[in-house]
């Protein structure tokens, strides 16, 4: 509970309790920093998955085709009937490597856009970052233009006192 303060009585003390209670509400630069390093793991992470999972992608369809290879030597030495149809087989899956192939391509083309927008996201909270660094700057310009006012007017105040002090015998 926080009395009322009286502006005639508002001390230097009051002016750093109410300083010390503005900046505690403030983000620090540290706090940033370790956001964008969250945020810059979290992505490190995310990107890393989807690479896995082409790399699965890719040894799915490698052991697709050994597999196909195989069969079509084996068709060709059992006779030329099984060997026409296996070639038929082949050329299907041939198209299915092809759309496959194709599907991978469109998959990276989605992922780099991606990437594109991860960074462009990136360049936009580091332009963020360094905004608020000015901005505290400021901030620490006008505190100690305060403080230097506040100082002055304390001086004043006390030489006015002793002056009044001086001339009144006292």
């Amino acid at each position: 509970m926080q009395q009322e303060i009286d502006p005639n009585t508002f001390t230097q003390k009051d002016l750093m309790q109410h300083l010390l209670q503005a900046s505690q509400h403030a983000v620090t630069r540290e706090e940033m920093t370790a956001q964008f390093r969250q945020a810059e793991q979290q992505n490190k992470e995310r990107f890393e998955q989807v690479e896995k999972r082409f790399e699965q992608a890719e040894q799915q369809n490698k052991e697709r085709f050994e597999q196909v290879e195989k069969r079509f030597e084996q068709a060709e030495q059992h006779n030329k009937e099984r060997f026409e149809q296996v070639e038929k087989r082949f050329e299907q899956v041939e198209k299915r490597f092809e759309q496959a192939e194709q599907h991978n391509k469109e998959r990276f083309e989605q992922v780099e856009k991606r990437f594109e927008q991860v960074d462009n996201q990136l360049e936009r909270q580091h332009q963020a970052l360094m905004g608020m660094g000015q901005d505290i700057k400021d901030v620490h310009q006008d505190i100690k233009h305060q403080m230097r006012w506040s100082l002055g007017i304390l001086i004043s105040v006390g030489g006015l006192v002793l002056g009044i002090l001086k001339f009144t015998g006292t």
